[in-house]
């Protein structure tokens, strides 16, 4: 088979994978725009994950699904697509995630697609080496390691989640988090509904949870008068919050997660970059870490297709840097980053990515519901649910994508859970009290 007629089997089997769990999100839907949801507030110009001061995890869809005509003229098509990408990853639906942020992108014309081609083809000598070990390797060499995250894309905290024991080793114990509440009601030694609202999203919740068990320190740094300000303006605040740490301790270690280009360590335009104007305030030079532009689907457009042309060139199994001559390589040729991870394309069981194990810390559990009309099962751990029940607390695990034979499959740590089932409008039908051995 020739290489233009795999690149093509290649992008089919892309999309054909990612359409796998449509059906049920459509499901959701069509249910929302032909019947009116009980939790729906029309006057909303921003999708939020708070109803009435509880967790909803499909509220943002009613509004994203019921107000798309507003939603996409206030934001753009991009900016759309982008919010329904996050909000379909706090459900635990990976797939569909990727498929609709892609539905965002721009176009590029046919040329630039044989460019790419050109491009991979091209490419020799390159050797690959498992990211968590290259990067706990040269950590002693750091005070500060900035790594980023698209928001879309929970697979990036999993891979954070992966490098904490290795740097709790070599001395770090700060870990500072763009997605922390930075407000006087932030919780930030028990996670809850005011941790943040990324922490929010079950894998930044297990981010959160694990920092906290091994001993880490979280540290909020989010600039929370950013409406009023700048892009440059928002990431001076940051970088004055993060510094704080180090006129306090000045031998500390921190690791520091951020969204996109906020720890470039390149001024962009106009646009000076948190780890930019932190180096400039503290003379400390981080060790910077891309993580958006080679995974599933990248960021853009021409790095989705680079990304699908080089994975099939280059299969890889694990998160890997590329080398060249033993010296790192960032394969979009992106100079903002010292270091760029690539993901592998992830595997699926029963619609739901392998990588949600957690390197093994989490368990396959498949659950069954106790009603037809069961629509998102979520796994709570037991201590964390009071009184109020479990509305303030963010799950282990969830997902609405059912098996062939309807059961619902979760990925859990071993411990006790309360299994909770709610229909389309968020009403709960069940709840299972559940151990994982």
């Amino acid at each position: 088979m020739k290489r233009a007629e795999l690149i093509i089997v290649a992008v089919f089997f892309f999309y054909f994978s990612h359409a796998q769990s449509v059906p049920r999100l459509k499901e959701l839907r069509e249910y929302v725009q032909y019947n009116q949801p009980e939790k729906y507030d029309s006057s909303l110009n921003y999708p939020v994950l708070s109803f009435r001061g509880n967790l909803n995890y499909l509220y943002p869809l009613y509004q994203l699904f019921r107000s798309e005509k507003k939603l996409h003229t206030l934001f753009g098509t991009k900016g759309y697509y982008d919010l329904l990408a996050e909000a379909i990853a706090f459900t635990g639906d990976y797939q569909s995630a990727i498929q609709y942020a892609v539905n965002g992108y721009d176009t590029i014309s046919a040329t630039t697609q044989k460019q790419i081609d050109k491009t991979i083809e091209a490419l020799r000598g390159v050797q690959h080496v498992d990211a968590r070990r290259y990067i706990s390797y040269i950590a002693k060499n750091y005070q500060v390691i900035m790594i980023n995250e698209a928001h879309n894309k929970p697979v990036h905290r999993a891979f954070v989640i992966s490098l904490l024991g290795d740097l709790y080793k070599k001395g770090f114990r700060y870990l500072a988090m763009e997605m922390l509440n930075n407000f006087p009601d932030r919780s930030l030694d028990t996670l809850n509904s005011s941790t943040g609202y990324y922490t929010s999203e079950p894998i930044g919740g297990e981010l959160v949870r694990i920092a906290l068990q091994m001993g880490y320190k979280l540290v909020s740094y989010e600039d929370t008068a950013s409406f009023n300000h700048t892009a440059t303006q928002r990431d001076s605040v940051q970088a004055e919050n993060i510094y704080n740490v180090f006129r306090k301790d000045p031998s500390a270690k921190m690791l520091v997660l951020a969204g996109y280009a906020h720890i470039s360590k390149h001024v962009l335009e106009n646009y000076i970059p948190m780890a930019v104007a932190f180096q400039r305030l503290s003379g400390i030079n981080p060790l910077t870490i891309d993580q958006t532009d080679m995974t599933e689907g990248s960021n853009f457009e021409y790095g989705r297709l680079l990304y699908q042309a080089y994975t099939h060139k280059f299969p890889i199994s694990t998160p890997s840097i590329a080398l060249i001559n033993n010296e790192p390589v960032n394969i979009t040729n992106n100079e903002n980053y010292d270091l760029a991870v690539i993901h592998p394309p992830a595997s699926y069981r029963d619609g739901r990515p392998d990588w949600l194990t957690l390197d093994g810390l989490r368990k396959i559990f498949y659950i069954k519901p106790p009603d037809k009309k069961s629509f998102l099962a979520q796994a709570y751990y037991r201590d964390e649910v009071g009184e109020k029940g479990p509305d303030q607390n963010v799950p282990a695990d969830q997902t609405y994508i059912p098996t062939n034979v309807q059961n619902y499959l979760l990925y859990l740590q071993k411990g006790k859970y309360i299994i909770v089932f709610r229909d389309m409008n968020y009403k709960i039908l069940g709840k299972q009290n559940v151990e994982v051995n």
